[in-house]
């Protein structure tokens, strides 16, 4: 832990934990909420004043580290006597350079965050007249939809990917713990939950077990639908395709992260597989579950990612027909591979290829969508009333009239129209 200059303020009331990232972050933020709750603390939005700022910051790109220190300056300008403390993976890489920021009082890498509540409550205690509440569930907890993280850490050496430097090697929650939790979970009535890990598809090697066992024994929990955040494809074998296509609840949407469609630039990312295995994956899992769609991650600008390896990709995302796409420029992550590759590719030259494949995913996600007039599509209600909204299994955002008694409930929609990122429909 690096601490700065302390302030001497008053006593704490209230906190705030602006989130940069992954699910992943989300969930050890809502975790820190928790524990703070449970002491006393109010726990109060992003932009709102608060006492207390803990950043939890991301590191993934160059562009995410900026919007990390952006989100640090923000918190001082809304409250310069807050207490700020900065966590997370851009926190765990860049200790010192974040400490030396001013009004940055401490810097917690992430495998020291439960540290976290007794550094707050020795700098700031909260007021006797806040009464402490019960910590509840381990899990990020939304409306309709719950976040379990499952697993954290990678052991791949992706030559693009600071994240493994940062969270470390995979580390898994024994399945008791996790299925406990899902208990606690479709007890309170969530009819959504989303397992989530840096490495999901990797769950369970430093237990000998995997992710097909853990969603074997989830089978009779009374989940209403469960759903997987991204997998990596050199970890999806033909166990786990069966184990996903057997699962009576298991959401038929799959983010399997992707980078490139060109078989060299994948090499030199270290990725471990070529695009002819990415296809046999995808064939094998469609076939398992027809109705299954596809999102994924594609990195532009690689170094020496020439104009043909671009139309490798770009031709081989059509191929596919993924329906969403996280698109990202490459930027070179220090400590990584990748960091001093040469021939690095111009900006305009990787602006210029990110606005073909947005054009790219607004055919495909079209071409998707119109497929579902006419049809009936099973709907979790987020927003109720003229301008209501849900998600189907696909992941596919509908917009419909809902009427408040729908609000956190599964109902078929009539698919009747499209619009740019979701369909329109009537119950």
């Amino acid at each position: 832990m690096t601490i700065g200059m302390m302030k001497i303020a008053a006593q704490i009331v209230t906190v705030a934990l602006p989130t940069l990232g992954c699910k992943v972050n989300r969930c050890d933020s809502d975790a820190l909420a928790r524990a703070l709750i449970s002491r006393g603390y109010v726990i109060v939005p992003p932009s709102e004043p608060a006492d207390i700022y803990i950043v939890n910051t991301c590191a993934v790109t160059h562009e995410a580290e900026v919007k990390s220190r952006k989100t640090l300056r923000r918190a001082l300008r809304i409250n310069r006597e807050a207490l700020l403390i900065v966590t997370g993976c851009y926190a765990t890489l860049e200790r010192d350079a974040l400490a030396a920021i001013d009004g940055v009082d401490a810097v917690v890498p992430i495998g020291e965050q439960e540290t976290i509540p007794d550094l707050v409550a020795a700098l700031r205690p909260p007021t006797p007249t806040n009464t402490p509440m019960p910590v509840g569930l381990s899990a990020s907890i939304e409306r309709t939809r719950a976040t379990v993280k499952v697993e954290d850490g990678c052991n791949l050496r992706c030559a693009f990917c600071v994240v493994t430097l940062a969270r470390g090697p995979v580390r898994s929650r024994l399945p008791r713990e996790v299925v406990e939790e899902l208990r606690g979970l479709v007890g309170a009535g969530i009819r959504e939950i989303v397992l989530t890990g840096v490495r999901l598809d990797a769950y369970g090697k430093d237990l000998g077990t995997n992710l097909s066992e853990l969603l074997d024994v989830t089978r009779d929990l009374g989940i209403a639908r469960l759903r997987l955040s991204s997998l990596e494809p050199i970890g999806i074998d033909d166990g786990l395709v069966r184990g996903l296509a057997a699962h009576p609840a298991l959401c038929r949407h799959f983010h399997i992260c992707l980078q490139s469609g060109d078989d060299g630039v994948l090499l030199a990312m270290r990725r471990g597989y070529t695009t002819d295995r990415y296809r046999r994956i995808i064939a094998k899992l469609r076939g398992a579950m027809p109705d299954a769609a596809f999102t994924t991650d594609i990195i532009v600008g690689f170094p020496s990612e020439t104009d043909e390896a671009f139309q490798h990709t770009l031709d081989f995302v059509r191929e596919i027909g993924f329906i969403k796409l996280h698109i990202f420029k490459f930027s070179p992550r220090p400590g990584t591979a990748a960091a001093g590759l040469p021939n690095r590719i111009p900006e305009p030259v990787k602006e210029e290829r990110s606005r073909a494949l947005f054009a790219a995913e607004r055919e495909l996600f079209r071409r998707y969508a119109e497929g579902l007039i006419g049809r009936t599509v099973e709907v979790l209600v987020e927003g109720t009333g003229p301008r209501g909204d849900g998600l189907t299994p696909q992941y596919l955002r509908v917009c419909a009239e809902f009427p408040a008694k729908a609000a956190g409930w599964i109902v078929p929609v009539r698919v009747t129209g499209v619009c740019e990122d979701c369909v329109f429909g009537e119950m």
